[in-house]
């Protein structure tokens, strides 16, 4: 006989368990789903850079590409034709000013000069005793006018021979390297040949091309001075100095040619041809510009063409656009005119991915 009474006692403490294991399991759950939702809260507040707003400083930078030239850049020719007798430089090399580059054969214009030299001579007796008798009117006076003819074209024949002697030899201008030499010693070469290519080390040139709105608004700034960075060596800065501007602009690009003018350190190789960058330091003079502030270009959101900034409330951390207004330029940090105070807070970067009243925390390396 089957005993229900116990039966069913065992199914009731059996039950009874199972309730109590199915409440401790929703228990855990929610125990973790809790600290889930905490973690999760903790992880909306977005970490971004935070920057203090501060009066504009006056000093602005405006980075532009240049190319590196020389200051000083001569081709050399003989004005005269012959042999290359000598030829003591080579490719890269340096050269004082006064240093000899390249000599023609001198037989030839040392005896042309010394057969002007006589002839010359010559004539200049024959025009004296000319003029003694001509005192003594013993001869015409168009016979003395022949004679002093003869004794200038004479002398104006020596002094071509001598600066024929002096156009035979070469020498560099000025302290520099030699860039080009197409040519080789015994290789005989006309008048007007390229004998070599000299460039000036002492100074070079930064040379960039500058937009119209840069150029539109120097009247109204006060420019102490420019820096070149060598694509070489970026982290070195060239003190440089304005130069020359060309008031003419390119016809495809619609900008204008400005020259700075630098000193190579003594550590440093600088040729012309080099990529580089020139960072222009100005001062702005207006008073309204004055009172504005300035924000990193990064900080800087584009809604459109409206720009803001991302605000934040320092009370609870949380944001708020701000529209603003920019002057217009180029650079690493922008000038704000409007929309926004010193001492106010923004946010530096990470911008593009916030939204309004999200919370957020200091972003720490």
């Amino acid at each position: 006989m089957v005993d229900l009474k116990g039966s069913s006692e065992e199914k009731m403490k059996t039950s009874h368990y199972a309730r109590i294991f199915i409440l401790s399991l929703c228990l855990l759950l929610l125990g973790c789903g809790s600290e889930t939702d905490d973690q999760a809260a903790e992880k909306t507040d977005r970490p971004v850079k935070i920057i203090t707003i501060n009066d504009a400083d006056t000093l602005r930078s405006h980075r532009y590409p240049a190319i590196i030239d020389a200051s000083e850049l001569t081709e050399l020719s003989f004005q005269v034709g012959g042999k290359i007798a000598e030829l003591p430089v080579k490719k890269a090399q340096s050269v004082s000013e006064g240093d000899l580059v390249s000599r023609l054969d001198q037989g030839d214009f040392q005896s042309n000069l010394a057969s002007a030299r006589a002839v010359y001579q010559n004539a200049e007796s024959e025009f004296r005793r000319a003029a003694q008798l001509a005192e003594r009117n013993l001869i015409a006076r168009s016979a003395l006018d022949q004679k002093r003819s003869q004794r200038d074209v004479a002398r104006a024949e020596l002094n071509s021979t001598e600066k024929a002697l002096n156009d035979s030899s070469l020498y560099a201008p000025f302290d520099g390297v030699i860039a080009e030499l197409p040519v080789r010693r015994l290789q005989t070469v006309a008048a007007g040949t390229k004998i070599a290519t000299i460039i000036g080390t002492s100074q070079m040139e930064a040379v960039v091309n500058l937009p119209a709105s840069i150029i539109s608004q120097v009247p109204t700034r006060i420019d102490p001075g420019a820096l070149v960075l060598l694509e070489t060596m970026p982290g070195r800065e060239i003190e440089a100095t304005y130069q020359e501007a060309n008031l003419i602009a390119d016809a495809t690009s619609q900008t204008y040619s400005v020259t700075f003018s630098f000193m190579p350190p003594d550590d440093m190789v600088v040729l012309p041809g080099m990529n580089a960058t020139l960072m222009l330091r100005s001062t702005n003079s207006d008073e309204a510009i004055r009172e504005a502030v300035m924000v990193p270009l990064a900080a800087v959101q584009s809604d459109g063409d409206q720009q803001y900034v991302w605000v934040i409330d320092t009370d609870n951390m949380t944001v708020s656009r701000r529209d603003i207004e920019i002057e217009p330029g180029i650079g690493e940090l922008l000038l704000v005119t409007n929309g926004l105070s010193k001492g106010e807070q923004i946010i530096g970067a990470g911008g593009a991915y916030l939204t309004e009243g999200e919370q957020v925390t200091p972003w720490t390396e």
